[in-house]
């Protein structure tokens, strides 16, 4: 008798498996930027509908894959569900309230996802490949952070942001913000308040010491084991905590 072959597993089945990986913060890293591409390109309704569940599904995704509790992701999964059904009102009726609502899901993104990673990231027991992409989505986040703030100095300082324009949209703080942040300095747009140039110093030197500090650490360990120590806030490094006598950096 003909042994039957091992059924084949669906493209649908391989793709759920996938997204319910913990860790895979090489997805994240995706949907993150593809977030960022449609907030500075998002026109019209139809473009703030897609931001925002674009924004929305990579919020829950972070909370899902970085094994956020139930009492954090159900308020969340509630807000975000909210924001949708308010941009899918605004794209029918052509009210306001899908900016609003991507500016709420934009805003959660920004602030709530790093924490949440972050947090992740120093719960692990092990240093890995998908922790230092983690730490990647974290860099491009604290530029999303800086791009939802500028417009808040602006309003807060009731001055215009930059001196080459007064009517500035989503794409130029977005670009403003990530090419302070990796300090390139084109010097196309600058700030014009004495607020924002010390914000915008902030973000240069956020990003630089990150890079060199917390990114170049991790992928410096990749694959060694984090050691608690009893009773200790401390946290060491080694490859094996029985036969490693290296110091806490190995």
């Amino acid at each position: 008798m003909t042994p039957t072959p091992p059924p084949i597993p669906s493209r649908r089945g391989s793709l759920t498996a996938r997204l319910e990986e913990r860790d895979d913060f090489g997805i994240v890293l995706i949907l993150i930027l593809a977030t960022i591409v449609s907030i500075s390109l998002g026109a019209g309704a139809v473009g703030t509908f897609v931001s925002v569940c674009l924004s929305g599904f990579t919020l829950l995704f972070v909370l899902h894959t970085s094994g956020a509790r139930s009492r954090t992701f159900r308020p969340a999964l509630v807000v975000v569900a909210v924001a949708v059904a308010g941009a899918a009102i605004g794209l029918f009726i052509g009210a306001e309230y899908g900016s609003t609502a991507a500016g709420v899901i934009g805003l959660l993104l920004a602030f709530a996802a790093p924490v949440i990673i972050l947090r992740r990231i120093l719960s692990s027991s092990t240093i890995t490949v998908r922790l230092v992409l983690g730490a990647l989505a974290i860099y491009l986040l604290i530029g999303l952070t800086y791009a939802y703030l500028y417009p808040v100095i602006s309003a807060a300082t009731n001055q215009q942001f930059f001196v080459q324009t007064d009517t500035p949209g989503p794409v130029d703080y977005v670009y403003f913000s990530y090419v302070t942040l990796t300090t390139v300095g084109f010097g196309d747009f600058t700030a014009s308040t004495s607020v924002g140039r010390m914000v915008a110093v902030s973000e240069a030197l956020t990003g630089q010491l990150y890079l060199v500090s917390a990114v170049a650490l991790l992928v410096g360990n990749i694959g060694r084991t984090i050691v608690r120590g009893a009773g200790r806030t401390d946290v060491a490094i080694g490859a094996d905590p029985d036969t490693d006598d290296q110091g806490p950096l190995g």
